[in-house]
Parts: structure tokens; sequence; C-alpha cells
């Protein structure tokens, strides 16, 4: 009797110490730029701002992309606000860690996405990120020059072939470029 007891407290003790180690079932991690699908994002190369489903993949598809709570693509600019939506599979805690972690996160992910949609929607004139009082506001011209000062075999947008070889290529230098120490897009 007394074995049967101790091998129930044991699973008993088992089952609460798993349960209060695991992540709760309705909350996901949030993309940093380090683990962006970037071979998912190459297949939208050539999408226009006009395609709103299609944006609305790609900014979804970046770094904080599951804390995205408006896109607004009026005048071909591509505005992005972040943030906690209640309801969310994102908690408001995750939220804050991820974009408030006194390391300028926020910035670099906003000039990562700004290098990927820039070359990932050719069409669109510039790019607006906001978080609470974060903002970043960048025109296309910006991005494309620090690029095409960057990058001597910076392709022509309108291949797509080429666009997706050059987003292989110089994927590790694009992450390069959205940190503290090249963000020089301003």
């Amino acid at each position: 009797m007394k074995t049967i007891q101790a091998i129930l407290l044991s699973l008993i003790t088992i089952a609460l110490v798993l349960t209060g180690c695991s992540q709760p079932a309705n909350q996901q991690k949030i993309k940093t730029i380090d683990n962006v699908d970037v071979d998912s994002l190459k297949e939208k190369v050539g999408t226009y701002v006009g395609d709103n489903s299609k944006v609305n993949e790609i900014v979804q598809g970046l770094a904080g992309g599951e804390t995205v709570k408006e896109i607004d693509l009026s005048g071909e600019r591509i505005k992005v606000s972040y943030g906690y939506e209640e309801n969310s599979q994102i908690s408001e805690e995750q939220v804050n860690e991820f974009w408030f972690n006194g390391k300028n996160i926020d910035k670099q992910n906003f000039y990562y996405n700004a290098i990927y949609l820039t070359l990932l929607v050719p069409n669109a004139k510039g790019y607006e990120f906001d978080i609470d009082e974060s903002s970043v506001k960048v025109d296309r011209e910006q991005i494309e020059k620090k690029l095409k000062d960057e990058f001597k075999d910076y392709p022509d947008l309108k291949d797509g072939e080429a666009v997706q070889q050059f987003i292989e290529k110089n994927e590790s230098k694009f992450k390069e470029l959205a940190s503290e120490e090249y963000q020089a897009f301003q």
C-alpha cells in the first residue's frame, strides 16, 4: 500500500514539475531577426503595395511580425504599428520584453524589416514603424542608397530571380546593417 502511495506521489510531483516548467500552450514566441524564415520571404519578391494580403504576409514574416497591430498602405508607404493586442497568442509581458529590452532591438528590427521590404516590395515609397513611443520613418531612397553603397551587385528589383539570389547571398550582412553600428539610414 505504501509503495503504491509513493509511486502515485512521485507521478503527481513529476506532473506538477513538468506543468510548471512548460510555457502556456496559448503563447508563442516572437520572431527575432535571427529566426526569420528568409526562404519564405524570398518567394514574395515582386509584391506590390496594392496587394494588401501579400504585404501583410511579408510584414508578419519579418522580425516582430506576431505583434503587428495595424498596417496602413496609403500613399504607397508601408506603415506598421506594433504592440500588444488582447486575445492574442502573445502576452503583454512577451511584447514588452521583446520590444523594450534596453538594447535598441526596436530600431534594429525596424531597419532590418525596411531592408527586406525594400527588396520585396519595389513600389513602396517609404516605411514607418511604430511601437509605443518608438518610431522609425525612412524613405525607400535612403535604404536603396545604403544598400547600393554597401553592395556593388545590388540587383534590378524587377528581376525576381536576381533579387532572390541577392537576398540569399547577403542574408547575414542585412543583419549587420540593421545593428546599431550600421544604422546609417537616417
